[in-house]
């Protein structure tokens, strides 16, 4: 009776461990059914093996397999219970060899895995890690965020993205960075050489020039032979010529470099220029008209540059037998945006009624020496309209044409505001 006893009190005691048994295995099938496990670890005759599961949530599964970045999910120490593919292409070995395996061997540095995990408790979760591959002699640089599951889940979460092509782009900037100052310092020294160079030509060079013109006026041709004198005005005008042809070179050469800009009333400049030019007006019986302008952040100098210089072009150029009549007014009260820029513009007109020009020829007149007439029918050394050119660029602007022949032409001036 006593054995029979024992035997009972043996299987009630075996039921309970079943049951015990049953109930965590029911716990666990639980767990993974409502995707809350990743993998899990069994002890095979001593041995603890890793098994990853697949949740019952495959379309999650899914997404994080089609990531374009790699994605893992770690335990606190660091051993990886799950990594999608991209993650195993990135450090170049099949994901079930990747888990079971510990997150800081795949560092550069393991010592950096203590780090990440200390920064985690105080909300620092987003670092730059150097990670090895299977092949030892290649790295790879990236960013590696930690998302803390708990309590839903005891594991971390990591997203790691791949920042090699983001650091080629940032050395081939830095290598163009390199260049572009290289580039700086040796505008610098040309610029300088150019100053040295206006210098010669204004001082050293005007000088013998000036000689041969005043001595020129001093000879008498009346006591000379005509063909003598002929020959000494011939000299004479070519030495004029040059003269003036250095000036404008200066002139040029000077607009290179940028001034700084104050507020420059328009209408005040043109004042200004009309009183320059009173001679030749007269001479011409010219009509400026000069509408509503303006009050702009420019160079004052360069600024009376340019208004001189179209406004003596459109005398120049006016039709024989009619006065010329110059209209200078801004349009509207309006800014106008450029077609192929951010910047707002202020436009500025400046009309004349004079000879005009053929359509083939508008490309050419800003380029530098660059003339439409034969000299013995207009002076001047094709530079005026380079110099506009250069004056509108340097204030961050643009100039263009309108013309048609024995008509008159329209010079547009868009100053960026």
């Amino acid at each position: 009776m006593e054995d029979k006893n024992l035997y009972i009190e043996s299987l009630l005691a075996e039921i309970a461990s079943l049951k015990e048994e049953l109930y965590e295995s029911n716990g666990i099938v639980d767990a993974i059914k409502q995707g809350d496990v990743d993998a899990l670890v069994l002890n095979n005759n001593g041995v603890a093996q890793l098994y990853s599961l697949e949740t019952a949530d495959y379309t999650f599964r899914l997404l994080i397999e089609k990531f374009g970045q790699g994605a893992l999910s770690i335990s606190r120490n660091g051993l990886i219970l799950y990594c999608n593919d991209y993650f195993a292409k990135l450090v170049g070995a099949p994901s079930e060899k990747i888990i079971g395996n510990y997150l800081y061997e795949y560092f550069n540095n393991e010592k950096n895995f203590v780090s990440l995990i200390e920064a985690l408790k105080y909300g620092v979760t987003t670092h730059e890690i150097v990670f090895n591959t299977n092949d030892e002699r290649k790295t790879f640089p990236a960013y590696i965020a930690l998302t803390d599951l708990e309590p839903s889940v005891q594991g971390i979460g990591v997203i790691i993205t791949d920042l090699t092509e983001k650091k080629k782009h940032e050395d081939a900037l830095i290598h163009h960075q390199k260049e572009l100052e290289e580039k700086l310092n040796e505008l610098n020294r040309i610029n300088k050489n150019l100053g040295e160079f206006i210098h010669v030509i204004s001082h050293d060079l005007k000088e013998p020039l000036r000689k041969i013109v005043m001595y020129s006026q001093r000879i008498n041709a009346e006591k000379m032979a005509v063909d003598d004198a002929k020959a000494m005005n011939v000299m004479k005008l070519s030495a004029v010529r040059l003269n003036s042809l250095v000036d404008d070179l200066v002139s040029y050469s000077s607009h290179t470099v940028q001034e700084e800009l104050t507020k420059v009333n328009l209408a005040e400049i043109i004042s200004e220029v009309k009183e320059d030019l009173e001679i030749i007006i007269t001479d011409k019986k010219a009509d400026i008209q000069v509408g509503k302008l303006p009050v702009l952040r420019a160079s004052k100098v360069q600024m009376r540059q340019l208004f001189s210089n179209l406004i003596s072009n459109a005398i120049k150029y006016s039709k024989e037998s009619v006065p010329p009549v110059i209209q200078i007014f801004q349009i509207g009260d309006f800014d106008i945006e450029s077609p192929d820029q951010n910047h707002k513009f202020v436009q500025i007109k400046i009309k004349d009624n004079g000879i005009g020009m053929e359509e083939s020829h508008l490309t050419k007149i800003f380029t530098i020496f660059q003339r439409l007439h034969a000299k013995n029918e207009y002076s001047g050394n094709g530079i005026g309209l380079a110099i506009c050119k250069k004056i509108m660029e340097n204030h961050s602007g643009y100039i263009t044409v309108e013309s048609k022949l024995h008509e008159g032409t329209t010079f547009n001036l868009y100053f960026s505001i």
